[in-house]
């Protein structure tokens, strides 16, 4: 029977502390309240503590002067297990309320950072989002100055095109002035011998009619 009461009674605990309701944020005032209230509880379950082995050890000595020293020293160790017991609960009470304190601290904090975390997600989203801006802007300048590059050796080779033209034609223009001077040339060869021929013929034909 103990055997099935056990396990019936850890079910039944878990299901009440899991209808606990989570710990409620705490202020700084009622954390400072709390805390000092398991403070006066500790100090009180001290002297408490203190005063009953005080007392027992006094009544330990009393009863050995009395003619029922044993039924004298189990009532000295009752009122000292009862002393004890009182002090037990006080302490027992503090840690409740320094438990109390912690996980309202940590519920505080929960709190805290559920409240930030919209904030700092919506900073994470702007940096993220300055930081793609800027990559564009980068991106963007280098585009920019591939382009001027490209086009400035665009420019260049256009350049480069028109001085071989103009080279080239100058090159031809010459080409034609020496072809026409050497044409003149030739030219004027040909009238030159037309007119020695012309005087031969005229040489010999006076040589003959003088004859």
């Amino acid at each position: 029977m103990k055997r099935l009461l056990i396990p019936l009674f850890c079910l039944f605990a878990s299901a009440a502390w899991g209808q606990n309701p989570a710990p409620a944020a705490i202020t700084e005032a009622e954390r400072e309240v709390l805390l000092d209230r398991a403070k006066s509880l500790k100090a009180e379950a001290d002297r408490i503590r203190t005063e009953a082995e005080k007392r027992h050890a006094e009544a330990d000595s009393a009863c050995w002067k009395k003619t029922l020293v044993s039924g004298c020293q189990a009532d000295a160790r009752r009122a000292y297990v009862d002393s004890t017991a009182a002090a037990r609960k006080l302490e027992v009470e503090a840690k409740k309320i320094e438990r109390e304190v912690r996980e309202r601290d940590r519920a505080t904090k929960l709190a805290k950072q559920a409240e930030a975390a919209p904030k700092q997600q919506a900073e994470r989203e702007k940096k993220i989002a300055r930081e793609h801006e800027k990559a564009a802007e980068q991106q963007e300048k280098r585009e920019q100055k591939a382009a001027e590059k490209q086009q400035e050796a665009q420019k260049a080779s256009a350049r480069a095109r028109e001085s071989e033209r103009a080279r080239q034609d100058k090159l031809e223009a010459r080409r034609q002035k020496e072809e026409r001077a050497e044409q003149k040339a030739l030219e004027r060869e040909k009238k030159r011998k037309r007119r020695e021929e012309e005087r031969a013929r005229q040489l010999e034909k006076q040589q003959q009619q003088a004859q």
